[in-house]
Protein backbone atom coordinates (compact mmCIF):
# COMPACT_ATOMS: atom_id res chain seq x y z
CA UNK A 1 0.00 0.00 0.00
CA UNK A 2 0.99 3.78 -0.38
CA UNK A 3 3.75 4.54 1.90
CA UNK A 4 6.36 7.22 1.94
CA UNK A 5 9.09 7.71 4.42
CA UNK A 6 12.12 10.57 4.63
CA UNK A 7 14.94 10.37 7.64
CA UNK A 8 15.68 13.18 9.44
CA UNK A 9 19.48 14.21 11.15
CA UNK A 10 18.55 16.33 13.41
CA UNK A 11 20.25 18.33 16.51
CA UNK A 12 18.90 16.31 19.83
CA UNK A 13 17.37 17.54 22.67
CA UNK A 14 18.14 16.22 27.08
CA UNK A 15 15.42 15.22 28.06
CA UNK A 16 15.71 16.81 31.40
CA UNK A 17 15.86 20.15 29.13
CA UNK A 18 11.83 19.31 27.73
CA UNK A 19 11.07 18.63 31.29
CA UNK A 20 11.91 22.21 32.54
CA UNK A 21 10.38 23.42 29.21
CA UNK A 22 7.28 21.57 30.26
CA UNK A 23 7.19 23.46 33.75
CA UNK A 24 8.26 26.73 32.38
CA UNK A 25 5.36 26.50 29.95
CA UNK A 26 2.87 25.99 33.12
CA UNK A 27 4.28 28.85 35.06
CA UNK A 28 3.18 30.70 31.87
CA UNK A 29 -0.61 29.44 32.03
CA UNK A 30 -0.23 30.25 35.82
CA UNK A 31 0.52 33.74 35.24
CA UNK A 32 -2.00 34.83 33.15
CA UNK A 33 -4.20 37.52 34.05
CA UNK A 34 -7.81 38.50 32.85
CA UNK A 35 -9.89 41.74 33.21
CA UNK A 36 -13.68 42.31 34.07
CA UNK A 37 -14.81 41.63 31.27
CA UNK A 38 -12.71 38.81 31.09
CA UNK A 39 -10.03 39.08 28.09
CA UNK A 40 -6.71 38.37 28.97
CA UNK A 41 -4.25 41.08 29.80
CA UNK A 42 -1.71 41.02 27.61
CA UNK A 43 2.15 42.92 27.88
CA UNK A 44 2.71 46.40 26.12
CA UNK A 45 4.25 46.37 23.13
CA UNK A 46 7.58 47.18 24.16
CA UNK A 47 7.61 43.87 26.25
CA UNK A 48 5.87 41.84 23.31
CA UNK A 49 8.80 43.35 21.21
CA UNK A 50 11.37 42.56 23.66
CA UNK A 51 10.26 38.54 24.07
CA UNK A 52 9.91 38.47 19.92
CA UNK A 53 12.94 39.33 19.64
CA UNK A 54 15.12 36.69 22.36
CA UNK A 55 12.19 34.19 20.71
CA UNK A 56 14.08 35.23 16.80
CA UNK A 57 17.38 34.37 18.79
CA UNK A 58 16.31 31.28 19.91
CA UNK A 59 14.84 29.77 16.23
CA UNK A 60 11.26 30.09 17.80
CA UNK A 61 9.63 32.35 15.05
CA UNK A 62 10.87 34.66 12.50
CA UNK A 63 10.67 38.89 12.55
CA UNK A 64 7.94 37.94 9.20
CA UNK A 65 6.27 35.54 11.52
CA UNK A 66 5.94 37.39 14.56
CA UNK A 67 5.26 40.49 13.16
CA UNK A 68 6.40 44.13 13.90
CA UNK A 69 4.85 46.33 16.19
CA UNK A 70 1.55 48.09 15.37
CA UNK A 71 2.23 50.83 13.33
CA UNK A 72 5.73 50.00 12.28
CA UNK A 73 7.44 49.19 8.80
CA UNK A 74 6.01 45.35 8.95
CA UNK A 75 1.74 46.90 9.41
CA UNK A 76 0.28 46.78 6.43
CA UNK A 77 -1.00 50.24 4.88
CA UNK A 78 -5.04 50.80 4.78
CA UNK A 79 -7.07 52.16 1.70
CA UNK A 80 -6.16 55.11 2.32
CA UNK A 81 -2.07 55.04 2.90
CA UNK A 82 -2.50 54.62 6.56
CA UNK A 83 -0.71 51.88 9.05
CA UNK A 84 -3.42 49.57 9.06
CA UNK A 85 -3.76 47.73 12.16
CA UNK A 86 -4.10 43.34 11.86
CA UNK A 87 -7.06 41.75 13.73
CA UNK A 88 -5.44 40.25 16.66
CA UNK A 89 -6.59 36.97 18.36
CA UNK A 90 -7.69 36.71 22.00
CA UNK A 91 -8.48 35.10 25.17
CA UNK A 92 -11.49 35.12 27.16
CA UNK A 93 -12.51 33.39 30.77
CA UNK A 94 -16.01 33.44 30.19
CA UNK A 95 -17.40 31.14 33.43
CA UNK A 96 -15.25 29.80 36.20
CA UNK A 97 -11.50 30.54 37.82
CA UNK A 98 -8.35 30.39 36.06
CA UNK A 99 -7.40 26.72 35.38
CA UNK A 100 -10.56 25.49 36.99
CA UNK A 101 -12.63 22.58 36.02
CA UNK A 102 -15.28 22.86 34.25
CA UNK A 103 -13.89 26.87 33.84
CA UNK A 104 -14.75 27.79 29.89
CA UNK A 105 -12.83 29.59 27.74
CA UNK A 106 -13.29 31.20 24.67
CA UNK A 107 -10.81 31.81 21.77
CA UNK A 108 -11.96 34.88 19.54
CA UNK A 109 -10.51 36.83 16.64
CA UNK A 110 -10.81 41.00 17.52
CA UNK A 111 -11.47 43.52 15.30
CA UNK A 112 -9.08 46.71 14.85
CA UNK A 113 -11.21 48.23 17.39
CA UNK A 114 -10.98 45.76 19.94
CA UNK A 115 -14.62 44.75 19.10
CA UNK A 116 -15.05 40.54 18.93
CA UNK A 117 -15.92 39.42 15.75
CA UNK A 118 -19.36 38.49 15.38
CA UNK A 119 -19.87 34.61 13.08
CA UNK A 120 -23.00 35.21 12.53
CA UNK A 121 -22.05 37.98 10.31
CA UNK A 122 -18.81 37.08 9.17
CA UNK A 123 -19.75 33.40 8.77
CA UNK A 124 -17.21 33.67 5.26
CA UNK A 125 -14.15 33.84 7.41
CA UNK A 126 -14.82 30.55 7.96
CA UNK A 127 -13.37 30.48 11.28
CA UNK A 128 -15.91 31.94 14.39
CA UNK A 129 -14.07 31.09 17.30
CA UNK A 130 -12.83 28.42 19.51
CA UNK A 131 -14.54 27.17 23.00
CA UNK A 132 -12.01 25.57 25.43
CA UNK A 133 -13.29 24.13 28.38
CA UNK A 134 -10.61 22.51 31.29
CA UNK A 135 -11.72 18.91 32.37
CA UNK A 136 -8.80 18.87 34.75
CA UNK A 137 -5.83 20.70 35.56
CA UNK A 138 -2.86 18.96 37.77
CA UNK A 139 0.66 19.56 36.34
CA UNK A 140 1.89 16.55 38.42
CA UNK A 141 -0.71 14.46 37.47
CA UNK A 142 -3.03 14.59 34.32
CA UNK A 143 -4.80 18.06 32.56
CA UNK A 144 -7.31 18.07 30.10
CA UNK A 145 -8.78 20.68 27.58
CA UNK A 146 -11.89 20.13 26.00
CA UNK A 147 -12.46 21.95 22.66
CA UNK A 148 -14.70 22.94 19.89
CA UNK A 149 -14.88 25.38 16.84
CA UNK A 150 -17.79 27.33 16.74
CA UNK A 151 -17.84 27.63 20.48
CA UNK A 152 -21.76 25.49 20.85
CA UNK A 153 -21.57 26.06 24.74
CA UNK A 154 -25.53 27.42 25.34
CA UNK A 155 -26.64 26.94 22.17
CA UNK A 156 -28.15 23.84 20.79
CA UNK A 157 -25.39 24.31 17.50
CA UNK A 158 -23.18 21.02 17.02
CA UNK A 159 -19.66 22.08 16.57
CA UNK A 160 -17.89 21.53 12.82
CA UNK A 161 -14.48 20.45 14.46
CA UNK A 162 -14.08 19.10 18.56
CA UNK A 163 -11.68 17.09 20.77
CA UNK A 164 -9.54 16.99 24.02
CA UNK A 165 -5.91 17.53 24.35
CA UNK A 166 -4.20 15.94 27.65
CA UNK A 167 -1.15 15.78 28.97
CA UNK A 168 -0.43 13.11 31.63
CA UNK A 169 2.77 14.58 33.47
CA UNK A 170 3.32 11.74 34.93
CA UNK A 171 3.79 9.12 31.70
CA UNK A 172 5.16 11.67 29.69
CA UNK A 173 2.33 11.46 27.32
CA UNK A 174 0.41 14.12 25.21
CA UNK A 175 -2.48 13.05 23.78
CA UNK A 176 -4.71 14.81 21.17
CA UNK A 177 -7.89 14.04 19.58
CA UNK A 178 -10.42 15.48 16.83
CA UNK A 179 -13.63 15.11 15.29
CA UNK A 180 -14.74 16.80 12.19
CA UNK A 181 -18.42 16.81 10.54
CA UNK A 182 -18.98 19.07 8.17
CA UNK A 183 -22.41 20.07 7.46
CA UNK A 184 -24.32 18.96 4.49
CA UNK A 185 -26.07 16.16 2.80
CA UNK A 186 -23.36 12.64 2.76
CA UNK A 187 -22.32 12.97 6.38
CA UNK A 188 -20.30 9.89 6.23
CA UNK A 189 -17.82 11.44 3.60
CA UNK A 190 -18.05 15.02 5.16
CA UNK A 191 -17.14 12.99 8.87
CA UNK A 192 -13.25 12.01 9.97
CA UNK A 193 -11.29 11.81 13.26
CA UNK A 194 -7.57 11.18 14.30
CA UNK A 195 -5.90 11.04 17.61
CA UNK A 196 -2.12 12.21 18.27
CA UNK A 197 -0.03 10.32 20.30
CA UNK A 198 3.47 11.41 21.78
CA UNK A 199 5.66 10.05 24.93
CA UNK A 200 8.39 11.86 25.75
CA UNK A 201 9.73 8.57 27.70
CA UNK A 202 9.39 6.05 25.23
CA UNK A 203 11.17 8.71 22.94
CA UNK A 204 14.14 8.53 24.72
CA UNK A 205 13.85 4.69 25.28
CA UNK A 206 13.87 4.55 21.56
CA UNK A 207 16.43 6.62 20.92
CA UNK A 208 19.22 4.93 23.85
CA UNK A 209 17.12 1.26 22.98
CA UNK A 210 14.73 0.60 20.09
CA UNK A 211 10.90 0.16 20.39
CA UNK A 212 8.00 0.56 19.03
CA UNK A 213 7.47 4.55 17.69
CA UNK A 214 6.93 7.01 20.07
CA UNK A 215 4.94 9.28 18.12
CA UNK A 216 2.11 8.24 16.50
CA UNK A 217 -0.78 9.76 14.22
CA UNK A 218 -4.07 7.65 12.98
CA UNK A 219 -6.82 9.44 11.39
CA UNK A 220 -9.90 8.10 9.86
CA UNK A 221 -12.25 8.94 7.16
CA UNK A 222 -14.98 6.70 5.31
CA UNK A 223 -12.34 6.38 2.19
CA UNK A 224 -9.34 5.56 4.29
CA UNK A 225 -7.47 5.03 7.20
CA UNK A 226 -3.81 7.22 7.39
CA UNK A 227 -1.07 6.32 9.94
CA UNK A 228 1.79 8.23 10.26
CA UNK A 229 4.61 8.12 13.18
CA UNK A 230 8.64 8.91 13.95
CA UNK A 231 10.86 6.61 14.77
CA UNK A 232 14.23 8.14 16.65
CA UNK A 233 17.24 6.24 16.66
CA UNK A 234 20.94 7.24 17.83
CA UNK A 235 22.32 9.22 15.08
CA UNK A 236 26.10 10.01 14.26
CA UNK A 237 27.65 12.28 16.57
CA UNK A 238 24.98 12.20 19.41
CA UNK A 239 22.09 13.42 16.84
CA UNK A 240 19.06 11.61 16.23
CA UNK A 241 17.83 9.95 12.71
CA UNK A 242 14.26 9.95 12.90
CA UNK A 243 12.39 8.39 10.48
CA UNK A 244 9.27 9.80 9.18
CA UNK A 245 6.64 7.52 7.94
CA UNK A 246 3.14 8.44 6.22
CA UNK A 247 1.32 5.52 5.03
CA UNK A 248 -1.99 5.72 3.27
CA UNK A 249 -4.76 2.33 3.18
CA UNK A 250 -8.41 2.76 1.55
CA UNK A 251 -11.18 1.02 3.10
CA UNK A 252 -13.02 -1.93 1.48
CA UNK A 253 -13.40 -1.82 -2.26
CA UNK A 254 -12.06 1.47 -2.49
CA UNK A 255 -8.42 0.51 -1.65
CA UNK A 256 -7.28 0.16 -5.35
CA UNK A 257 -8.90 3.96 -6.01
CA UNK A 258 -7.31 5.45 -3.02
CA UNK A 259 -4.13 3.73 -3.65
CA UNK A 260 -4.02 5.30 -7.28
CA UNK A 261 -5.11 8.92 -5.77
CA UNK A 262 -2.08 9.13 -3.23
CA UNK A 263 0.41 8.05 -6.09
CA UNK A 264 -1.09 10.64 -8.37
CA UNK A 265 -0.22 13.08 -5.67
CA UNK A 266 2.89 12.07 -5.11
CA UNK A 267 3.91 12.24 -8.82
CA UNK A 268 2.22 15.30 -9.41
CA UNK A 269 4.95 16.77 -6.29
CA UNK A 270 7.88 15.04 -8.33
CA UNK A 271 6.77 16.99 -11.41
CA UNK A 272 7.06 20.11 -9.32
CA UNK A 273 10.46 19.19 -8.07
CA UNK A 274 11.68 18.37 -11.57
CA UNK A 275 10.53 21.84 -12.85
CA UNK A 276 11.84 23.51 -9.77
CA UNK A 277 15.07 22.45 -10.60
CA UNK A 278 15.05 22.85 -14.26
CA UNK A 279 13.96 26.49 -13.54
CA UNK A 280 16.89 26.95 -10.64
CA UNK A 281 16.94 29.76 -8.02
CA UNK A 282 13.52 30.23 -7.25
CA UNK A 283 10.65 27.39 -5.94
CA UNK A 284 11.98 25.17 -3.43
CA UNK A 285 11.78 21.42 -3.72
CA UNK A 286 10.27 19.00 -1.64
CA UNK A 287 12.96 18.31 -0.40
CA UNK A 288 14.70 21.62 -0.07
CA UNK A 289 11.91 22.42 2.32
CA UNK A 290 12.82 19.42 4.47
CA UNK A 291 15.67 20.41 4.61
CA UNK A 292 15.08 23.57 6.06
CA UNK A 293 12.77 22.16 7.99
CA UNK A 294 15.32 20.27 9.67
CA UNK A 295 18.19 23.45 10.04
CA UNK A 296 14.90 24.95 12.16
CA UNK A 297 15.00 22.30 14.36
CA UNK A 298 18.79 22.41 14.71
CA UNK A 299 18.67 25.98 15.34
CA UNK A 300 15.60 25.32 18.07
CA UNK A 301 17.39 22.58 19.60
CA UNK A 302 20.39 24.08 19.96
CA UNK A 303 18.88 26.60 21.86
CA UNK A 304 16.80 24.89 23.83
CA UNK A 305 18.59 25.28 27.06
CA UNK A 306 17.67 28.69 27.13
CA UNK A 307 13.69 28.57 26.29
CA UNK A 308 12.51 28.03 29.84
CA UNK A 309 14.13 31.36 30.76
CA UNK A 310 12.17 33.47 28.24
CA UNK A 311 9.10 31.33 29.04
CA UNK A 312 9.64 32.73 32.59
CA UNK A 313 10.26 35.87 31.67
CA UNK A 314 7.12 35.64 29.10
CA UNK A 315 5.26 34.61 32.72
CA UNK A 316 6.49 37.83 34.46
CA UNK A 317 5.01 39.67 31.87
CA UNK A 318 2.07 38.35 31.65
CA UNK A 319 1.69 38.51 35.46
CA UNK A 320 2.67 42.34 35.22
CA UNK A 321 0.81 43.01 32.01
CA UNK A 322 -2.65 45.57 33.11
CA UNK A 323 -5.49 46.96 31.23
CA UNK A 324 -4.54 48.85 28.29
CA UNK A 325 -4.82 52.79 27.98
Amino acid sequence: MPRLSHTFEITAVDEEVVARIVAALHEVARSCRFDGRGWLLTPDEEAWARLEQRADELGLVGREEAGEPRGGAGTPAGDDGSAAAAPETALQLQSGRHLAPRSHYLVAELSPEGVPVDPARDTEKGWSGTGLTITSWDEAGTSSIDFAMPDTVGTNEPPVTWGTVAHDARAGLLTWTVQVRVPGRGTWLRSAGGTLRFDTGAWYTAVAEGGDPPARLHATHALADVRAWLAPTAGPDGRWSVEAVLDVRGRGVLRPLVAAAFWAVTASFRRQDRRATRRGAGEPTTRERLDRAARSWDRIARNAPRIPELLRELARAMAEAGPKR
